[in-house]
């Protein structure tokens, strides 16, 4: 008799171990949804508020170029990457030391020689809010670049006497100017830009123009 007491004990215990323990496991379950709720929808607007940003910030962008020069034009992507500094009391004058880079080849252009090369342009800008409403702008950007040029040049073209490679080693400088949108939240780690119209006029017949998206990181005190 005792043992069967025991046995039933157990057995009854067992039972009653496995009915609570879809109770837990679903209790917990529920839990970390609702933790991960709470995280996605409101963490951003709790750390904007607890964090104090400096009044720069890392600035970057890719967009689509179309470049030429002395010998050489393509079409190619571009990126941007540099840094950024504001003044004044609503922060609508900036400075911005960056570097533009990017390959290019004669995609859609008929009559220049076979060629793939790429550019490193280290430039200094300027950028104003000529209008701004709320965390919206109008930006206008002036600036000065040096840029140097690097790659190979084939053969084809207009050019009769283009029968054979070349290498290409090209300097460049000039100015550069944009107007672009960008979007600013006050209390955002982040800003947009939007620059549509980017071009670099430089010396030997240099021109490049691009259409570009930024996102500048902003840094924290």
């Amino acid at each position: 008799m005792a043992i069967a007491i025991r046995i039933k004990t157990k057995r009854s215990k067992t039972l009653t171990n496995q009915k609570n323990m879809p109770i837990s496991n679903t209790y917990k379950r529920k839990t970390w949804i609702l933790t991960l709720f709470f995280i996605i929808f409101f963490g951003p607007n709790i750390m904007a508020q607890d964090f104090e940003f400096k009044n720069s910030s890392i600035k970057t962008g890719i967009g689509i170029g179309v470049n030429e020069g002395e010998r050489e034009a393509g079409v190619g992507i571009v990126y941007s990457l540099g840094w950024q500094k504001s003044f004044g009391e609503k922060n609508r004058f900036r400075i911005n030391p960056n570097v533009v880079f990017g390959g290019f080849s004669p995609i859609g252009i008929s009559d220049t020689r076979d060629q793939f090369y790429k550019i490193s342009n280290v430039g200094f800008n300027i950028h104003y809010d000529v209008l701004r409403y709320k965390a919206l702008s109008l930006v206008a950007t002036v600036g000065g670049f040096v840029n140097y040029s690097r790659g190979l040049l084939g053969t084809g073209g207009r050019d009769a006497n283009n029968n054979k490679s070349q290498y290409l080693y090209a300097l460049y400088y000039g100015g550069s100017g944009s107007l672009g949108i960008r979007i600013d939240p006050k209390k955002s780690k982040l800003a947009y830009e939007i620059r549509p119209f980017s071009i670099h006029a430089g010396n030997k017949n240099f021109i490049l123009g691009y259409f570009m998206v930024g996102i500048d990181f902003k840094l924290r005190k």
